[in-house]
């Protein structure tokens, strides 16, 4: 944008600009400004437009504060919640110790077994889909069979 010093008055050609509405950019001289509320504007009906706007932008802002709050309580409340389910686990493994740690060794040898099963039979099933004369099956038993 040129610069104010530059431009002359829509309003009245011959007379220097001395600021620009808030509203649409326009320059006006000191005849045409009209101040309302620290701004300077071309016109009444500017200074009307930047009053609804700021009135509408004012509802949106006070909207997205209540919207903000209410995810703070939101949020607020399902860490609450977390921490007494939390808390709650600690009491009941606290209460039941000896339980808890045989029911997870249990579980543990549980899952080793059928890690160790499902890995027999993936073995098994890949040893079936290679033929016996097969340079990749040979290369991999060399590498086992060194590796040992």
């Amino acid at each position: 944008m040129a610069k104010i010093s530059d431009s002359v008055c829509l309003n009245h050609p011959n007379t220097p600009a001395v600021t620009r509405c808030a509203t649409c950019g326009k320059p006006v001289c000191e005849i045409c400004v009209v101040r309302k509320n620290g701004a300077d504007y071309c016109s009444q009906v500017c200074a009307s437009n930047a009053e609804k706007s700021a009135g509408r932008v004012n509802s949106v802002m006070e909207s997205k504060k209540r919207a903000n709050s209410r995810n703070g309580i939101r949020t607020l409340i399902i860490l609450i919640i977390l921490a007494a389910i939390a808390a709650a686990a600690y009491y009941f493994y606290s209460q039941n110790k000896s339980d808890v740690d045989s029911f997870v060794k249990k579980t543990e040898k549980q899952i080793g077994k059928q890690i160790r099963q499902n890995a027999a039979e993936t073995k098994k099933s890949i040893e079936q889909g290679i033929p016996s004369s097969s340079k990749y099956k040979e290369n991999r038993e060399g590498t086992v069979n060194s590796g040992m």
